[in-house]
């Protein structure tokens, strides 16, 4: 093995430790217990054929349904205002938001035509259109032991097909049977969690079109509350807003493209024109699309994905015009990941550091500006490899995983009580980014420690900058200690003072100084290990190496600390 490879694996292990903490904590991530297998099913067909009976209240045909979604245009109409659950958003987040509580993902499949349809239309469609999906596999049931129970209810002929693809059509939980299973009494906290995300999904798709503010009205002023279509003191554009509402109802509903079109062209006008001053602002609603449409922007890690590949080749090879290239492809890396974090304070209206999914994508953001800074600053390019590498870790698994708190919401009330929270938590992540920054160097390190190869060599010599220059293994070695040593330092300085400055925000809030938080006291272990890094020094054999190791440790305890902490155990810090 050389450090060409060393790099990739590590990346790999980094990805499934995390993935491996969130599922433990079964944190909002739509995926089987382990061990539930289910054989190949062919796409369930309609229950009211399998049962020889005809389809309910049939609407519109498959291919009337088809040609509407598509001459349909709903790209503006996606981006109008909705007031949801104490903030503004764009119907598309909303939509999302909702179909994802109802089918478990955020684009609906019909299983029969295999069609995709986006958030927007499918839950304009599930209001509108509901009997449309009356028979069809939608009810997202994460649970299998309550899917297998739910799915005997089926006629035989679609039993395996609505088990396989996971969700059950809403007629069925209509059924007394349905209804006995779900609220039926039960002492397995799998099987009640099971039943709770039914029931809610259940809750989602029976939400009426007048029970919820579809489109909304921005109130008059900031102070007032958001108007809604359906409310008794409507103003006269209110009136015409409803009216154009219940035009597009009534053209969906006899799949009317015309007619739709036009109802959807006049909301797209009324709406942000009846108090324009308070309403979103079109830059704001168009950055909210742009940020759902590229997946938060972590689509960045395709970039610093080629970055790490050109970057270690470069040092691999002595090419420096791949390093030039590897440089462009992590500042295009940075550049998105920068875009997401920004447009996501932008949203939100707030410095985005606040939970998990936040706090993730800003570790991962503090780092890769610490390792391109020095990167920069040093001429030293395993820096920047470094920085690339925990990118492109970060953002894919940002990217693949519904991290706890992925949707832009409120955050805790305790959150906003005092500045030195703030301070106390970027100084805190920036801590943990050079943490994390430092576990990839001391990779570099340990792989010319161990495999003394001429490969090894030359790639951790460019990686200081010198690749016309031939070194012996101690000189590159303690060349390579010394950029280590400068990262854990720093990082030991700045968590200290992290930890420090939250006992300050703790007496304010909590009135004592220190309690032994699960939070808190990992938070110290984690700053113990760098403690032992900088005075065990002076005392071993082999300073260096203790040193590179002891970083891998520190590394695996500070995502134990700043994710596991949160999941797995009870405390006053699970908030965050």
């Amino acid at each position: 093995m050389n450090p060409i490879k060393l790099l990739p694996v590590s990346v790999c292990l980094c990805l499934c430790g995390l993935f491996l903490l969130t599922h433990l904590a079964h944190a909002q991530v739509r995926q089987e217990p382990a061990g539930n297998t289910l054989p190949k099913a062919p796409a369930p067909m309609p229950i009211a054929a399998a049962a020889g009976q005809s389809p309910s209240t049939p609407i519109m045909s498959e291919q009337q349904h088809d040609d509407f979604a598509e001459q349909l245009d709903l790209s503006v109409f996606s981006q109008l205002a909705v007031y949801d659950n104490g903030r503004a958003k764009i119907f598309d987040t909303y939509a999302r938001e909702m179909i994802v509580n109802v089918y478990g993902k955020t684009r609906y499949r019909d299983m029969y035509t295999k069609r995709r349809y986006p958030p927007t239309f499918t839950w304009l469609d599930l209001l509108l259109n509901k009997s449309w999906y009356a028979d069809r596999p939608l009810i997202y049931v994460e649970i299998l032991e309550l899917r297998r129970a739910l799915a005997k209810l089926l006629p035989q002929e679609v039993e395996n097909g609505f088990l396989q693809w996971g969700r059950l059509p809403p007629s069925l939980l209509l059924t007394e049977e349905a209804q006995q299973i779900l609220n039926g009494s039960a002492s397995d906290l799998r099987l009640i969690k099971g039943r709770n995300q039914v029931l809610s999904a259940w809750a989602g798709y029976q939400v009426l079109p007048d029970s919820v503010q579809l489109v909304s009205p921005s109130p008059q002023s900031d102070s007032d509350k958001w108007l809604t279509l359906f409310g008794d003191d409507a103003n006269t554009q209110v009136l015409e807003t409803r009216l154009a509402f219940m035009e597009l109802a009534k053209a969906w509903n006899e799949a009317d493209v015309t007619n739709a079109q036009h109802a959807i062209d006049k909301l797209v006008e009324l709406l942000p024109s009846i108090h324009a001053s308070t309403y979103p602002s079109v830059t704001l609603r168009y950055a909210e699309s742009l940020y759902n449409r590229t997946h938060k922007f972590t689509i960045g890690y395709l970039a610093y994905g080629i970055a790490t590949l050109l970057l270690l080749i470069a040092m691999g090879t002595q090419r420096k015009w791949l390093i030039r290239w590897g440089i462009v492809f992590l500042m295009l890396g940075f550049v998105v990941h920068t875009a997401g974090f920004a447009v996501r304070g932008l949203i939100s209206g707030r410095w985005p550091i606040h939970n998990q999914f936040e706090s993730f994508i800003a570790l991962a953001w503090f780092a890769c500006l610490i390792g391109i800074g020095l990167m920069f600053a040093k001429r030293q390019w395993m820096f920047g490899a470094a920085a690339a590498a925990l990118g492109t870790t970060a953002l894919l698994f940002a990217n693949t995983v519904e991290i706890p708190s992925h949707d832009v919401a409120n955050v805790a009330g305790i959150l906003a009580t005092s500045r030195i929270l703030y301070i106390h938590v970027n100084v805190v992540i920036a801590a943990y980014a050079l943490i994390a920054l430092g576990f990839f160097i001391a990779l570099f390190y340990l792989g010319v420690y161990y495999f003394k190869t001429d490969a090894a060599m030359r790639m951790a010599s460019a990686g200081l900058g010198e690749m016309d220059k031939s070194q012996g293994p101690q000189k590159l070695l303690h060349d390579l200690d010394k950029a280590h040593v400068v990262i854990l330092q720093l990082a030991f300085w700045l968590l200290g003072v992290g930890i420090l400055l939250g006992a300050y925000w703790a007496d304010h809030a909590w009135g004592r100084w220190w309690g032994w938080d699960p939070k808190e006291t990992w938070a110290l272990i984690t700053w113990i290990i760098y403690l032992i890094v900088i005075h065990l020094r002076f005392g071993v054999k082999k300073p260096q190496l203790v040193t590179a190791w002891l970083s891998v440790i520190g590394f695996i305890v500070m995502l134990w600390t700043h994710w596991g902490v949160n999941l797995l155990l009870a405390g006053l810090h699970s908030y965050a």
